[in-house]
């Protein structure tokens, strides 16, 4: 049992070995994992409206804080604050149209007299905080899933690594190549949970000991 305890760490840190791996590729596609669907859920007008904010190069800005930290970084910030300013009479019907929450025309409106510096009316307000409820909802859920994905093809990613590192070894010890791919397959599921892991089967071993006693 003291050895299993020892084995799971030993698996666990090639599980870990293997993420810090994969990470360190962030620059390369790795980094843009799961960014696809930023795009599907926000939508053209979304981003035709970034473009209005932050020019041509907008989405070279997105994909860069996106790789720098997707929901913890300020890409959120970014999306957000782009789309209200890029909130003009030429891309608000679009807006309108793709979010469904608001009047086209309402919002145009709105926007043109945002663009011109007059005060909004309460009911104009109305309008526009409804937009801006319907957007911020549409941005969470996007990189909530776009977060989700990028996770999950990390892990992919890191149990190939995982796997390649193990055979690889198992190779040069002239072990079994069954039981390097089961330690390559198992690295990243117990990564984890590796530490609590072991000192669980330590403490089953020392109960065991006491009860045989």
């Amino acid at each position: 049992m003291e050895n299993l305890g020892t084995i799971v760490l030993a698996v666990g840190a090639l599980g870990t070995a293997s993420f810090g791996i994969v990470e360190a590729l962030k620059w390369t596609f790795i980094g843009l994992f799961g960014y696809g669907q930023i795009g599907t859920i926000l939508g053209v007008p979304v981003f035709a409206a970034l473009r209005v904010a932050y020019g041509p190069q907008a989405e070279a800005l997105l994909k860069a804080q996106y790789r720098a930290g997707r929901m913890s970084g300020e890409l959120p910030t970014t999306i957000r604050q782009g789309v209200r300013v890029g909130l003009t009479p030429s891309t608000a019907g679009d807006l309108a149209k793709s979010l469904g929450v608001v009047d086209e025309a309402a919002l145009r409106e709105v926007a043109t007299l945002v663009q011109n510096g007059t005060e909004l009316d309460d009911s104009q307000r109305g309008v526009l905080g409804r937009f801006e409820l319907a957007l911020d909802a549409r941005i969470d859920a996007a990189l909530a899933l776009a977060d989700s994905r990028y996770t999950g093809y990390i892990r992919l990613v890191a149990s190939f690594v995982a796997i390649a590192i193990a055979l690889a070894v198992g190779a040069l010890q002239g072990a079994s190549m069954l039981t390097a791919f089961i330690v390559g397959l198992a690295a990243v599921p117990v990564a984890p949970v590796a530490k609590d892991l072991a000192n669980a089967l330590q403490s089953a071993a020392t109960a065991l000991k006491r009860t045989g006693k």
